[in-house]
């Protein structure tokens, strides 16, 4: 018969034994969640309405993800408020790999600019997963006016001070601010009309009411070929493959200048980083291939990708120099 301490020391070795497997199978729990991912459906969040661009590569790239992961990827149109909306969607979901944002520049960059009380914060509430692409501005003007290069628009303006108006698509918007960094390189003032969206003010801009923009080349290009604006430049550092004959605003004689909006995936901080590699993964599956390439330069968007750490590289710098021309112009915006 086992005498009385040998059966506690018994007792003892087994409970430990029990305690060791039971905080062995609770570490293990997060690994096994992230390999079982994806179990259902993944939600995709757009910040604007179906049919333009951040639409269209946001359906493209669930498409690929869907493909690569075996599962159907959902879209969530979210449009509103500066892409407030969509983003504070995307702040409150779980952080399990399950709702994915097409973020952006202007929910990423700017909004934390002009907003001092936003229902998200970038930094803590967003993990980046990677880069898309980016769209440069085309610099349209209207045939009415005599430029026909940027050194031409800046001395028209120069000699026409305060009265040559120039249109965005929203107060604060890269449409917007874009030309303030153009005024602020070239020493010139422009009038700022901001209209609630880029069709909104495409008609002005076509009659010459409003005769100048910085615009995306999705909605300048179509009218550029058939006459109706006159291209002068592309706001990205290199030229537009699809524009080729186009200089840059920086080749123009306007050195640093660059501007853009971008695209990227972001799901909730926290969520695994097994499940953000894969989705890095499939998105750099997207980018390189060649005929997602051809279908999106036809439309001025330059895809790219990156880790998660270009991401969240690319979103400071862009914080750091956007700010600095908000402030110098003195741009503000409607508070929430």
């Amino acid at each position: 018969m086992m005498n009385a301490p040998d059966a506690r020391s018994l007792l003892v070795r087994s409970l430990l034994v029990q305690s060791f497997l039971v905080l062995s199978g609770a570490a293990a729990i997060p690994s096994a969640q992230a390999q079982a991912w994806p179990a259902r459906p993944v939600r995709m969040i757009i910040p604007f309405t179906p049919g333009g661009s951040t639409d269209l590569l946001a359906r493209a790239v669930g498409a690929r993800i869907a493909d690569g992961i075996g599962q159907p990827v959902v879209f969530d149109n979210r449009p509103g408020a500066n892409t407030i909306i969509a983003f504070e969607l995307q702040a409150k979901a779980a952080p399990d790999g399950y709702t994915l944002l097409m973020g952006g520049f202007n929910g990423m960059v700017m909004n934390p600019i002009f907003y001092t009380k936003l229902p998200y914060d970038v930094e803590r509430d967003l993990a980046p997963i990677g880069m898309v692409g980016a769209s440069p501005l085309m610099v349209v003007v209207h045939p009415s006016l005599p430029i026909r290069s940027m050194r031409e628009l800046a001395d028209y303006a120069r000699a026409n001070p305060g009265k040559l108006d120039f249109q965005s698509s929203g107060n604060g918007n890269i449409t917007h601010v874009s030309v303030e960094l153009f005024m602020t390189l070239a020493g010139v003032k422009m009038q700022h009309i901001p209209y609630k969206g880029g069709s909104a003010g495409l008609p002005d801009l076509l009659s010459g009411a409003v005769p100048l923009k910085f615009d995306v080349p999705l909605s300048a290009l179509p009218h550029v070929k058939t006459g109706k604006l006159r291209a002068l430049a592309v706001t990205s550092p290199k030229r537009l493959s699809i524009a080729p004959e186009l200089p840059t605003v920086a080749e123009a004689g306007y050195r640093g200048y660059e501007a853009a909006t971008w695209f990227s995936l972001v799901t909730r901080r926290g969520t695994p980083k097994e499940i953000v590699e894969r989705l890095n993964a499939e998105i750099r599956r997207f980018v390189d291939s060649a005929e997602a390439r051809t279908q999106f330069a036809a439309q001025g968007i330059e895809l790219e990708a990156g880790s998660p750490a270009d991401l969240q590289a690319r979103i400071a710098r862009d914080r750091a120099t956007w700010s600095g021309v908000v402030r110098k112009a003195g741009i503000t915006v409607e508070p929430l």
